[in-house]
């Protein structure tokens, strides 16, 4: 409303220096009828200002599934400018519902539309921006589904962080499919989608392995540079074979988490395994170090000897610990 003060200035700056002041007054008389809508009724108004709101209310509608349906994921630079009309026409209409008998007041000095016309074409435009994302949303949800299926997997297994160049990589490819969508090149992006998909799973494949082995590789890569290795050769290449194993299983059977996460298991208790034996091999020089062998052998006697008794083998103490074990093994079975 403030833009008839505006205009008054500036007619009387362009008038004043060609026209009579009665000539003056007599076009200012006239502009202002014009501007002001002196000639339209009420009900002319009325209906002007309810039409405008109307459509207000459609643009509002609009414009609140921009964030309900995360549009702006999909149609970045059309949600941008309805953002930005929105800007301008809320304020305006705010404005013209405190005072609706502005509705048929030209909107501005060089135009001819009315408040309420503004109001409607700025509804108009944003109606129609939401409606262009909401298609781009649907084209790339039913085209480039599988793919962003894909991507939220990976996430989860953190492959942005573990393989962050492959990553950015197919994701860009992904970004510029979801253009080509937008621009309507529905067939082209069907034809590509197929070859990114197999990309993709490459890199789950890895990312699997990656997010269930990552500790324990780490682990074994210690180990490759300890005396353990040196000592305990065929334990390591034990570790080695596991390592190997549950790395192909998890590949061949990349989204069978459970049964990854027990690979997994079998690899940490080689690795146990290692260290538990290199544990009882220092213990053991230890004691031959400090002529304890006696006291260590007779402890080991004692443990062996409890489990004879309760297998009900009884006393087998003059047998070597390899057979008692295996008699004990027996009974068990």
């Amino acid at each position: 409303m403030n833009k008839l003060v505006i205009v008054s200035s500036i007619f009387i700056c362009a008038l004043s220096g060609c026209k009579t002041i009665d000539s003056v007054q007599q076009d200012l008389g006239s502009l202002a009828s014009s501007i002001t809508g002196e000639e339209a009724t009420p009900e002319q108004i009325r209906a002007a200002f309810d039409k405008a709101q109307s459509v207000f209310q459609e643009a509002l509608s609009a414009y609140n599934q921009i964030d309900a349906d995360n549009l702006a994921q999909f149609d970045e630079e059309r949600v941008t400018k309805a953002r930005k009309v929105w800007a301008v026409l809320e304020p305006e209409f705010n404005e013209l519902r405190l005072a609706p008998e502005y509705a048929l007041k030209s909107a501005s000095l060089f135009s001819s539309d009315t408040v309420s016309d503004e109001i409607m074409s700025q509804s108009q435009e944003v109606i129609s921006l939401v409606a262009e994302a909401q298609l781009s949303k649907q084209r790339i949800t039913s085209v480039l589904q599988p793919i962003r299926d894909e991507f939220a997997i990976l996430d989860q297994l953190d492959a942005e962080t573990s393989y962050e160049k492959r990553y950015r990589g197919l994701d860009k490819q992904h970004q510029q499919l979801k253009e080509m969508l937008i621009n309507g090149q529905e067939q082209q992006v069907a034809e590509y989608v197929p070859k990114l998909l197999g990309q993709l799973i490459d890199l789950e494949k890895d990312a699997v392995v990656q997010f269930y082995f990552s500790q324990y590789i780490e682990k074994i890569y210690a180990l490759a540079n300890s005396k353990k290795v040196d000592i305990f050769p065929t334990v390591y290449q034990d570790v080695r074979n596991q390592l190997e194993q549950g790395e192909a299983y998890s590949k061949a059977n990349y989204r069978e988490y459970e049964q990854i996460k027990q690979q997994a298991a079998l690899l940490s208790l080689q690795i146990d395994r290692i260290d538990s034996l290199y544990a009882e091999y220092l213990a053991q020089k230890v004691a031959i170090d400090k002529d304890t062998v006696e006291a260590h052998m007779l402890s080991l006697e004692s443990e062996i000897y409890a489990l004879t008794m309760a297998a009900g083998l009884g006393d087998l103490r003059g047998l070597p610990f390899q057979e008692q074990l295996q008699q004990v093994r027996k009974a068990i079975n």
